[in-house]
C-alpha cells in the first residue's frame, strides 16, 4: 500500500470532500423578490428548453415578478 490506512490525517483528508458535498446539498438558492427597475433594459435573445421556460415562468410569478426576464435579471445581478 502507498500509505498507512491508520494515519488519522490521511483518513481525515479522504473524508473532507464528502463533508463538503453534504454542505453543498444543504445550501438552498436564495431567490430574489421583485423591485422597481433602476436601469433601462435592452432586448437580448437566448434559447431555453421548453420545460425550463415553464419552470421559469412559474417561479417568476411565485416571486412576484411581472415577467420571467425581470426575474432572470435580478437573479443574475445577485450572483
Amino acid at each position: 500500500m502507498a500509505f498507512d490506512p491508520q494515519n488519522k490525517k490521511i483518513k481525515q483528508a479522504l473524508r473532507e470532500p464528502e463533508n463538503k458535498k453534504d454542505k453543498a446539498k444543504e445550501e438552498k438558492v436564495s431567490l430574489p423578490s421583485y423591485k422597481e427597475k433602476e436601469e433601462k433594459t435592452q432586448n437580448y435573445t437566448f434559447s431555453l428548453q421548453p420545460s425550463v421556460r415553464k419552470k421559469l415562468t412559474v417561479i417568476s410569478k411565485e416571486q412576484g415578478f411581472p415577467s420571467a426576464s425581470s426575474f432572470i435579471n435580478e437573479l443574475i445581478k445577485g450572483l
